[in-house]
This record gives C-alpha cells, sequence and structure tokens, in this order.
C-alpha cells in the first residue's frame, strides 16, 4: 500500500487545468490606441485642408497699366477653392503661361490680379500691339472689350475717314485705373501690322480719332489708306 506524501509541491509544477487565459487591454493601452486615432485623423484634416486651395497671383506693388507681365512683380497666395469669383482669376499655373504678357489696366500693390487684367502682346500671327487713347464716347460709349473688332476713323479738319478697319481689341483699360463708363481718357490695345500702325499714328497725330465697333459687321469697302 502506497504511503500519502506530505511533501509540498514546488511553484509551477501543478498540472494543467486546460483553461485559457483570456488578455484584458488595460486603461494605459486603451488611450494609446485612442491617441493614435487620433494622430491620423487630425493628419486627415491637415491634408484635405491644403488640397482644398489654389494658389493666385497677387500684385508684390504697384504695376503700371502697358507694363510686360513679369513674375519679379507678383507673389502667390492661396485660396480656397470654393473661393467666389476664382474662375476670374490669375492662378499660379496661368501666371507661368503669362510671362512677358501685357498688363493692360494699372493694378495696385496687393490687389489680386484677374486673368484679363493680363492679354497677349499680339495675335498668333505676329500682329503687334498699339495702344489708342480715345474718351469713352469716342469707342461706342465705352462698350468695346476685349475679343471685339473695331474700325478706327479718322476726322481732320471736319473731313471724317477710314484708317483701318476690321482689327482685332486685345485689351481694354482705363488710363487712370477707374471703373469703365465714367468720363475720362481710357486706351484700346488692337492688334496691327506695321502699316496700319503707321496710319494709326498719323491720324491720333493730325486729329481725334473714333472707334467703332464693328464685331459681327461686314467689313468697310473702301480705300483705306489711299
Amino acid at each position: 500500500m502506497a504511503m500519502a506524501t506530505t511533501k509540498p509541491r514546488e511553484a509551477g509544477s501543478l498540472p494543467p487545468t486546460g483553461r485559457t487565459v483570456r488578455w484584458r487591454p488595460s486603461l494605459s493601452h486603451i488611450l494609446i490606441g485612442l491617441a493614435a486615432i487620433l494622430a491620423f485623423a487630425l493628419n486627415l484634416v491637415a491634408l484635405q485642408e491644403k488640397s482644398s486651395t489654389t494658389l493666385v497671383v497677387v500684385a508684390d506693388g504697384p504695376i503700371a497699366a502697358g507694363t510686360l507681365f513679369s513674375q519679379e512683380d507678383i507673389r502667390l497666395v492661396p485660396v480656397p477653392t470654393d473661393f467666389v469669383g476664382l474662375d476670374s482669376l490669375l492662378t499660379k499655373s496661368e501666371a507661368l503661361a503669362a510671362e512677358g504678357w501685357i498688363v493692360d489696366r494699372p493694378i495696385g500693390a496687393s490687389a489680386i490680379i484677374e486673368a484679363s487684367a493680363v492679354v497677349e502682346p499680339g495675335g498668333p500671327s505676329g500682329l503687334r500691339s498699339m495702344s489708342i487713347p480715345v474718351n469713352p464716347e469716342h469707342a461706342a460709349g465705352g462698350a468695346i472689350r476685349s475679343g471685339d473688332r473695331v474700325d478706327i476713323i479718322s476726322v481732320s479738319d471736319g473731313q471724317a475717314s477710314f484708317v483701318v478697319s476690321d482689327v482685332g481689341v486685345i485689351g481694354v483699360a482705363n488710363a487712370s485705373g477707374d471703373a469703365f463708363g465714367v468720363s475720362g481718357d481710357y486706351f484700346i490695345v488692337v492688334g496691327v501690322d506695321a502699316d496700319q500702325a503707321l496710319a494709326l499714328a498719323e491720324a491720333m497725330a493730325s486729329g481725334s480719332v473714333e472707334l467703332l465697333r464693328s464685331t459681327g459687321a461686314p467689313e468697310v469697302e473702301s480705300d483705306i489708306g489711299s
């Protein structure tokens, strides 16, 4: 008959019971997880805010009408993509493409530049740009806009004659920087060839000129320049 032993079992020598021990997260583990989730959410919001802006062009200082557009005269500022009127403003990519174009109106320091304020110096056919100072009442009441076609009449000693016909308007601006439609000189920039430029210069030097908006009108049938 086996004798019962009174020797105590050593620690860890108990036979397995077959029960699985489940891990329960502590408060510190939960806090670490929440911090990671919060950091991810903040990074996502920052990326979304960064992607919801567009860089537009602002004048670094006063820019006079007729100045060649240069990257040295501007700076870029971000505006929200849902900014009202964003489509009419000059963006970073458009500014790069417009290097060397003509600023057709005075722009104040720190003013946001509209895309329409910068125009090509000439047409694709290599025409020259020429500025014609004229009062609005002698230019279709100031209704002429970029893209229009115009005829130009010279009036000298009471005699009127066509100087050029059906030339394209590159830009329109008030010489003083005021709004269109007020009294005072403003100028219209047209694309002309060398002969038309000479004829216009002579007409402006010898008398007054009248601009007719001829967009869509038939071409003048006359011996212009004769």
